[in-house]
């Protein structure tokens, strides 16, 4: 695995793991973590979306508390500091981490032609991050939280891909329709739903992973992606 130092200001840097694609000129993607760092699910999608054509970039947004974590979803007790670390965590200093992150990948690219997408706690960030940063778009895999975030968005956000599980306990029927109805009322805004999934139906190796719901979901994000970073 290839790790780079992000310039985060005041002398202070972040890691991150990059994968390039095989060209280049590719599109750039800030690829956006869940609570447990960059473990190896992260790191897998990492490959995974490199292998689709993205130069992906995938920042430790847990530097600040604890750095170089890769906890096991399944622990309970690594569960449970990934939730603390999250809720420790401040908007403004995660925007600006994620925002180094992509101005340190166009810099490397020597384009600007970068996207973003997140998982979890990052399926919000990236929603956040569509608002507040230059990226081409975003896309969110079961994101937490965006009944009480999207309301708060200018309507210029970047365009953005909402995949939300239907048995997810994070977004009942009723948290999922304020959601829908936000999108329903924003251009180039799309949200799919994925029957019979629970959250994190598409992280490689997780409990509840659906290899057809996520093939279907990494489709339509990479046609998403691709339809915007062209």
């Amino acid at each position: 695995m290839n790790y780079v130092q992000i310039p985060t200001g005041q002398g202070r840097t972040m890691k991150a793991l990059y994968v390039a694609a095989a060209d280049k000129n590719a599109p750039g993607l800030v690829l956006i973590q869940e609570i447990f760092g960059i473990n190896q699910a992260m790191q897998t999608l990492a490959q995974y979306w490199a292998a689709q054509g993205f130069n992906v970039i995938c920042p430790d947004l847990f530097w600040r508390q604890e750095p170089d974590l890769a906890l096991n979803p399944t622990n309970k007790s690594q569960f449970a500091l990934g939730v603390e670390l999250m809720q420790n965590m401040k908007d403004d200093e995660t925007l600006a981490d994620l925002e180094a992150t992509r101005s340190f990948l166009a810099k490397q690219l020597g384009h600007q032609n970068i996207a973003a997408q997140g998982y979890c706690m990052g399926g919000r960030l990236v929603v956040l991050m569509a608002a507040h940063s230059p990226i081409r778009c975003a896309v969110s895999y079961y994101g937490v939280g965006l009944q009480d975030l999207l309301p708060t968005l200018p309507a210029k956000a970047a365009p953005a891909l909402l995949h939300i599980a239907e048995l997810d306990h994070y977004v009942p029927s009723d948290v999922r329709k304020v959601i829908e109805d936000n999108v329903a009322e924003r251009s180039e805004w799309e949200v799919v739903l994925h029957e019979g999934c629970d959250h994190a139906f598409a992280r490689p190796g997780g409990v509840h992973f659906v290899e057809s719901a996520a093939q279907k979901a990494n489709a339509q994000s990479l046609a998403f992606l691709q339809r915007f970073t062209a």
